[in-house]
């Protein structure tokens, strides 16, 4: 759903409208990231203690990005028999 928004990301309006190709969708997102950052970043040095504001969010972040396990790497699955099977040995034998 977000990449279909991007269509309406006004850089991407512009190329499209000076019939000139898209930009890629995952370009347009780490332009979205940077430019939120930098927001972030000017609103935050206009607080009267950037640092502590700052150690504030860093608690936030913690409590809510937690760091999930992998299912993708086969931790703690069985994986039945590993052995060659008969005709496996039947074939390097030959």
């Amino acid at each position: 759903m977000f990449d279909h928004c991007l269509l309406l990301h006004p850089e991407q309006i512009a190329r499209i409208e000076s019939k000139l190709p898209a930009y890629t969708v995952g370009s347009l997102q780490r332009k979205s990231q940077m430019d939120v950052l930098l927001e972030f970043i000017t609103s935050l040095l206009e607080f009267p203690d950037p640092g502590d504001k700052l150690k504030e969010l860093g608690e936030l972040i913690k409590d809510v990005f937690q760091l999930m396990p992998s299912g993708k790497h086969m931790i703690g699955r069985d994986l039945g028999r590993l052995g060659p099977t008969p005709s496996l040995k039947y074939c390097s034998a030959g």
